[in-house]
């Protein structure tokens, strides 16, 4: 059954690994594993922690744009809702997690990235940056002024905006100004797993109420803190409950798999759940739980498309 992950930090994969002095990145680390788990669809995730400047920024964005584009015989880059529509290709759109390169003449910037291919971002990763905090900084801390102007700049573009790692005052600052639905392209429950990244269910319902959708994050931590039940079952009790509080409507998958940063992370995820090609497991995980078909295609595909053909342009 095809699934569609709304985060993959493909595009940190792409550059990191053309500095070092690599080629033909995507066929040779990426493409087996994502047929493998029958995986359709992605979010190219360009990665930035706090660090990298505005110019660094580019320079991944644009690599990201390359590499899809050099690999245009599997991948199909979707920049409008007219992309969604076509061929048996993977889907592949940009996707920006922190915006620490953006300190000054904030809408330009949003204007570049989005004319860049990028269709979804988040304002900040785990640090605080010029528009907004992270969950481990200051609670207090909200959106800055440039961080509402973001929020803005992106609504009228019709970039989407991520709320996964942005701390809470900076996510109730998102919910009451921008227009548009939201989404938390790679979080899981509270209630289930008592880890700051997840969400509460009043996030839930805040992002659910605006129409938006969260993805599932297969990051052990975040699943379970019991280390023996980081697994695919457990992440799929995520779902469960996030439809069951809000509607199967908002269910997605994120699964922010290690595998596509330069490291040995696999003890970082669930352990039925290392990279793209095991991504097949999370839907024995909702036929355990009794799901039938039909809910499990919405939330591994159907709605995270049908959400990109409702809120991208034409």
């Amino acid at each position: 059954m095809k699934i569609f992950d709304m985060h993959a930090d493909m595009g940190t994969n792409f550059y990191e690994r053309k500095l070092a002095g690599e080629k033909e990145i995507f066929k040779k680390y990426n493409k087996e594993n994502l047929l493998k788990g029958d995986v359709k669809g992605i979010f190219t995730a360009c990665f930035f922690e706090g660090k990298e400047d505005w110019s660094y920024m580019q320079e991944m964005i644009k690599y990201c744009n390359e590499e899809i584009l050099s690999n245009n015989d599997t991948l199909r880059q979707i920049k409008s809702k007219e992309d969604l529509i076509g061929d048996d290709k993977t889907l592949a759109l940009i996707s920006v997690e922190g915006m620490c390169g953006i300190k000054e003449d904030v809408e330009n910037k949003i204007a570049w990235m989005y004319e860049n291919g990028v269709r979804v971002a988040s304002l900040v990763w785990n640090e605080s940056n010029a528009l907004a905090n992270g969950w481990k900084q200051d609670p207090l801390r909200g959106l800055s002024e440039d961080g509402f102007k973001v929020v803005k700049k992106m609504n009228e573009l019709g970039m989407i905006i991520d709320v996964s790692h942005i701390n809470e005052k900076g996510f109730w600052d998102v919910i009451s100004t921008s227009s548009k639905p939201i989404i938390a392209t790679h979080s899981n429950a509270r209630r289930l797993c008592n880890h700051d990244r997840n969400l509460t269910d009043q996030q839930i319902k805040a992002i659910a109420d605006k129409g938006g959708i969260i993805g599932l994050n297969a990051c052990g931590d975040f699943v379970n803190e019991d280390r023996n039940k980081q697994s695919a079952f457990e992440l799929a009790k995520h779902g469960k409950y996030i439809a069951d509080l809000v509607g199967i409507e908002h269910v997605a998958c994120g699964f922010d798999y290690m595998d596509f940063l330069i490291g040995d992370y696999d003890d970082d995820m669930c352990y039925d759940m290392k990279n793209a090609s095991y991504s097949q497991n999370l839907i024995e995980g909702f036929k355990e739980l009794g799901f039938n078909d039909e809910d499990i295609r919405k939330i591994t595909f159907d709605n995270v498309y049908n959400f990109l053909m409702k809120e991208l342009l034409l």
